[in-house]
């Protein structure tokens, strides 16, 4: 059994710890409406929103880059600034101020076992190394596990070195609650099996059943949504399969992403794809020195970790070495964000290295002492000029757009334009595609106006319109084609503009009091998912299929127009997407408009959703007793001359 040598607070100490915090929040708090709110980020928001409007407990969070579900816990942690009213941008301060606490956190179990030097020094690199910061401010699920983890390594420490049971209690549940956040943290629960047998006798046996017994609960709603995704939707999971599918391979972007993670190298370019503006022009001098100091400290820290004894040198170098092992051979690609949790390490070798190259030589007589204080101060400015580099960045990428994949539009941009719709109730959102994968602007919308608006949709193109009851407004975003708004009925209205960053195009609004449409009616059919089919209008070589709609669904349908001749057979067939189900507006008028065929009689209209099977499913009609009778409604067309 090893004696575990901690250090006292001192006044020095908590000096140290205030300037770090302080430096730390001005890094992450700085140009606050300067970060990100895209796709990612506004799914994440509207999970949580939907979960306390009153939508089901969740036992999934996102899908995950590798095609299966994340946990819930993500989903959990956002729930609390929204349950407290916060908006998109206070939600964002939540993420920025947790990760300050994690600075904090960090700081605490470096000076607790081993020492103010190492402390201060990861301190300062943790708080301002720009990669860190980067993934310090934002609504995303990979920025805020890392402070919980902070806490389980703290609680493991704590309970297993020193003995207090109660922490024993606490680190596992903790620290599974940690891992959940993001699938790729999951590579760090070793560190828990190391942390139980460094307790050596320490450990409570009792305290560790009741651990893993709060374990086991925290894990339980991920669980029961594996369960549920294995059932329900097996196409995931096979499509994890299938990119397995090529087998391991060695993956060269590990080590190149943890030398660059390290080092804070790479922000710019990997980080926010701005690597051709001309302020990465100041970065080649300040790159060499970062590189190099900083890559031969957390060397020396690898070796000098050992000083401090086997038990916290095996957690370190664990901490910081399993992700590079994990991914180097992995089946998927590999992203920076996979080693967000190992950063902390990062951190913490090089305040060990720089502490032992300022030790150099130490003694209360020897003259090297006040040179090795000397090196000590001016490592520490070199965090600092990351800092300002930083600051540099984000500055640059709040008011200049390089490309469509770069650094997403600031959100003081979106809330320039969310104030202005703030008194509005009905809206239409005009994009490029609400089947792509990362179509962003519907979900940004529906998070930004969830507390203010009664129901957004949006459109795609000319195929499906939406006609509101009552007044309403048309936003275009500046991902929606040109055209689109000229094919559409939303005319006749000044427009307001809202210019984003030069380059990255504009918002514009339109207000309109309401609008009427002309239709054949037919007998109104009810079916079986609450759309009502009301009847047709016939143009030319158009017609156009007219619906209602109940209120927002669950699921997702295809309308189809069958196309009959006179003897009432099938000549052709239509099929389209229909207005997704999250769109659907209580009492929304929606028309279909599709291409007429010569000769055409007749039609059959009906709607569908797709199974992951790759079936479908037919909306049925209903009877006035609410019976399903048929999966279509029939009806002839006017005859012209």
């Amino acid at each position: 059994m090893f004696t575990v040598k901690t250090h006292p607070f001192t006044p020095a100490a908590l000096v140290a710890l205030l300037l770090i915090l302080v430096l730390a929040a001005l890094a992450r708090f700085t140009y606050p409406g300067a970060v990100e709110f895209k796709h990612d980020e506004a799914t994440l928001s509207l999970l949580a929103l939907d979960w306390l409007a009153g939508g089901e407990f969740p036992l999934t969070g996102m899908p995950s880059s590798v095609g299966v579900p994340n946990a819930p816990a993500s989903v959990y942690v956002m729930a609390l600034p929204y349950a407290l009213g916060a908006d998109a941008l206070s939600a964002t301060w939540f993420v920025a101020g947790l990760n300050v606490t994690g600075v904090g956190l960090l700081w605490l179990i470096v000076y607790r076992y081993f020492g103010f030097a190492p402390a201060l020094v990861t301190g300062l690199v943790y708080a301002l190394n720009p990669w860190v910061i980067l993934y310090s401010r934002k609504i995303w699920a990979q920025d805020f596990h890392t402070p919980f983890l902070l806490l389980a390594l703290f609680l493991g420490l704590y309970g297993f070195l020193e003995g207090r049971r109660w922490a024993q209690v606490l680190c596992l549940p903790v620290m599974l609650f940690a891992l959940q956040i993001h699938f790729a943290a999951w590579v760090l629960l070793p560190l828990y099996l190391w942390l139980v047998v460094i307790g050596g006798r320490r450990v409570l046996p009792l305290a560790l059943l009741v651990s893993v017994l709060l374990g086991a609960l925290v894990l339980m709603p991920f669980a029961l949504g594996i369960a549920q995704t294995v059932e329900n939707r097996p196409d995931r999971l096979a499509n994890v399969l299938n990119r397995s599918g090529s087998g391991l391979a060695f993956r060269e972007e590990a080590l190149i992403y943890t030398i660059g993670l390290a080092a804070g190298l790479g922000v710019e370019g990997e980080g926010m794809s701005l690597e051709k503006s001309t302020l990465t022009q100041e970065l080649p001098g300040f790159s060499v020195l970062w590189l190099g100091v900083y890559g031969a400290a957390a060397l020396i820290g690898l070796a000098a970790s050992w000083r401090y004894g086997w038990h916290l040198a095996g957690l370190v170098w664990g901490w910081a070495l399993l992700p590079l092992l994990a991914f180097s051979v992995s089946w998927t690609e590999v992203y920076p964000h996979y080693f967000i949790g190992s950063l902390p390490a990062y951190a913490l070798l090089i305040g060990v290295g720089v502490a032992q190259l300022a030790t150099v030589g130490a003694g209360r007589s020897s003259p090297l002492r006040w040179l090795g204080f000397l090196a000590l101060a001016l490592f520490c400015l070199l965090p600092l000029s990351q800092g300002y580099y930083w600051s540099r960045l984000i500055a640059f990428a709040d008011t200049t757009y390089r490309r469509q994949d770069s650094f997403a539009t600031p959100l003081r941009y979106l809330l320039e334009v969310r104030d202005t719709l703030a008194q509005e109730r009905d809206v239409i959102v005009l994009t490029d595609g609400f089947k792509m994968q990362y179509d962003q602007e519907p979900v940004i919308w529906s998070v930004l106006l969830h507390n203010t608006a009664a129901c957004v949709r949006a459109l795609a193109g000319p195929e499906v319109i939406v006609y509101p009851q009552a007044a309403f407004v048309v936003l275009t975003a500046p991902n929606a084609p040109p055209a689109l708004p000229d094919l559409l009925p939303y005319q006749n209205s000044t427009q307001e503009r809202f210019a984003l960053r030069a380059g990255e195009g504009e918002y514009t609004l339109r207000r309109f009091e309401g609008l009427s449409t002309a239709f054949t009616p037919n007998a109104e059919s009810q079916f079986d998912n609450g759309a009502e089919f009301l009847g047709h209008e016939q143009l030319g070589d158009q017609v156009a299929i007219h619906w209602r709609l109940p209120g927002p669904i669950q699921h997702d349908y295809q309308f189809f127009v069958h196309f009959l001749d006179l003897n009432g057979e099938r000549s052709s067939q239509h099929d389209g997407d229909f207005l997704p189900g999250r769109f659907w507006c209580a009492g929304d008028e929606v028309v279909v408009n599709v291409p007429l065929p010569a000769g055409t009689q007749s039609l059959r209209v009906g709607l569908y959703r797709l199974t992951p099977d790759g079936g479908f499913v037919n909306a049925q009609v209903l009877d006035e007793a609410g019976q399903p009778y048929d999966s279509a409604v029939s009806f002839p067309l006017a005859q012209t001359g």
